[in-house]
């Protein structure tokens, strides 16, 4: 608290009084909606059956060994992100775009699982991948409840397959915060064919990316800094079958987010 303190101070000093509204104003929007989500949820939940069955993931790759994000764990070792406000918008925009059939999604770089963990809660089929075993090993968060039948350790720049009851699973919605740009870009090409191979036609890929440096116990973490521009230019030549789609959201209502460099990649497949 105090270090957020100062740094507001610091950047009403230098003028930043934008910057610190955007802070502060997203902090009281997130609380609020933290609360709010507690009388919305159970009407949400309300006459859906309990999902039954369970996912297991197919790799040779299992830990992505040689990834900075696994020898010199940062996100992977604190965050626990999750916004309900994007959970509820898009738990009832895929509902009313599939019926009312048992709902599926993907996080990649889950960190502690909660995005997984709120869509559970609403009685989706949720599975999250993360790269290091970090949160695996110290059953952080949610992982000591999920570690092992929705949340996996996996390297996503390797061929996988994520299967249910044996057969290969395809998601309604997959998301990435601020996962993309911790790929290195030789391994993009076969991170987004996984994304792809995983999508139900007419499904979701949301993510949000960020062009800054991030430097931590003197490895760079952030291998492909990117613009948005540059992103939208790689999907459409690459991967054709991914639509960009708005789906409506400010950007304070997504998981993650920069308010300095705003990127979202925002998808549908065709189909």
């Amino acid at each position: 608290m105090l270090e957020n303190v100062l740094r507001a101070i610091r950047f009403l000093c230098t003028g930043q009084f934008r910057r610190v509204w955007n802070e502060v104003h997203v902090r009281l929007y997130r609380w609020t909606w933290a609360w709010l989500w507690y009388f919305v949820m159970p009407f949400r939940r309300a006459g859906r059956t309990e999902p039954t069955g369970s996912f297991t993931r197919d790799s040779q790759y299992p830990v992505a060994f040689s990834s900075p994000d696994h020898l010199a764990p940062k996100g992977t070792a604190v965050n626990n992100s999750t916004n309900k406000k994007f959970v509820l918008y898009m738990d009832a925009k895929l509902h009313r775009e599939h019926g009312p059939q048992t709902l599926r999604m993907m996080d990649l770089g889950c960190a502690g699982g909660q995005t997984i963990a709120d869509f559970m809660t609403l009685r989706w089929q949720g599975v999250g991948l993360e790269s290091s075993d970090f949160s695996l090993k110290h059953r952080r968060a949610n992982w000591a409840q999920l570690a092992n039948t929705h949340l996996f350790t996996c390297d996503i720049t390797k061929p996988f397959q994520m299967k249910f009851d044996g057969k290969p699973a395809r998601f309604h919605l997959i998301t990435a915060w601020e996962v993309m740009e911790h790929i290195a870009t030789p391994d993009l090409d076969q991170v987004f064919a996984n994304i792809c191979a995983h999508l139900e036609p007419g499904g979701y890929f949301i993510a949000s990316t960020t062009e800054t440096s991030d430097i931590h116990e003197g490895l760079e973490l952030h291998q492909t800094r990117w613009t948005n521009p540059q992103w939208q230019e790689y999907v459409a030549r690459r991967f054709p079958d991914l639509e960009y789609s708005d789906v409506g959201l400010k950007i304070y209502q997504y998981v993650r987010y920069n308010f300095l460099h705003p990127s979202f990649l925002l998808y549908r497949r065709r189909r």
